[in-house]
């Protein structure tokens, strides 16, 4: 058998290359290296040796501790985590620079979103998704887009241009592009959406902006029908694990017109 064959049949795909985990590789890391060192005061030589067969062991395997991606996971704290974008998202952001709110808690406080027990999950209230469908078809048919944008950001609506720009959608202050958008269709919801937050959530003019919007372009993916061409939308959810966590994207694209009205991603 060669060399090559051994290294293959030693070698986890799952755990090396682009596959590798560096929490678990800086852990184990540090262990090879501590006990390489206790070996090493018994005798040098061997401490040596031990170091190279545990770098190559974590090299081809991802890890030298067997167990290592679920002990990882489940005992390395989340700050450490966080180190390598491996901590678990939290849902809570600054109020007015002092409070923390759950952005769950405060959409249905404020009658947003409810539970809907056919699917065990939240959707729109009736009343927020008729009053926001109505604008995002007041700002789609009758114009006025440029306007309300401008009064949001407080400039002058004459100097804003609003149009597509290849496959994305761009809105330009004095000829310098300052917001985009994945589509024509996204844009529309997130000024729609605006002011119809502003009406439900009290504390609206004193949530941070970051807060704010994340949760204009989080809403849109409770829309059910395309805000450019009103057909149906189904949310296409791809999961990705890794020995750490697990990523869940959601894109929600309209096939009748081609128009991406959200995508994101969580833990």
């Amino acid at each position: 058998m060669s060399i090559g064959n051994v290294v293959d049949r030693v070698r986890v795909p799952e755990y090396t290359g682009e596959n590798r985990c560096q929490p678990c590789t800086v852990v184990n890391a540090i262990i090879a290296v501590v006990l390489a060192a206790v070996v090493g005061l018994v005798w040098p030589p061997a401490g040596i040796l031990a170091l190279v067969i545990f770098a190559a062991a974590i090299y081809l395997r991802g890890y030298l501790v067997p167990g290592t991606p679920a002990l990882t996971a489940e005992y390395l704290p989340e700050r450490v985590l966080a180190w390598f974008g491996k901590a678990e998202e939290v849902e809570v952001e600054e109020v007015g620079g002092a409070e923390e709110v759950d952005v769950e808690e405060l959409l249905s406080a404020a009658d947003v979103v409810e539970e809907d027990p056919e699917v065990d999950d939240l959707r729109l209230t009736d009343r927020f998704h008729e009053v926001w469908w109505r604008r995002i078809r007041q700002l789609r048919e009758g114009g006025g887009a440029e306007e309300r944008l401008a009064a949001i950001i407080d400039v002058d609506p004459e100097e804003l241009e609003v149009g597509g720009d290849g496959d994305r959608f761009v809105v330009s202050f004095e000829g310098e592009p300052i917001g985009r958008w994945d589509s024509d269709a996204a844009f529309y919801a997130d000024l729609a959406v605006e002011p119809t937050l502003g009406e439900w959530i009290l504390e609206w003019e004193t949530l941070g902006d970051r807060t704010r919007t994340e949760l204009i372009a989080g809403l849109r993916a409770f829309l059910e029908e395309c805000p450019a061409c009103e057909a149906e939308l189904e949310p296409v959810e791809d999961v990705r694990k890794s020995c750490c966590s697990t990523y869940v994207s959601v894109d929600v694209d309209c096939e009748a017109c081609g128009a991406r009205v959200f995508s994101g991603s969580y833990r």
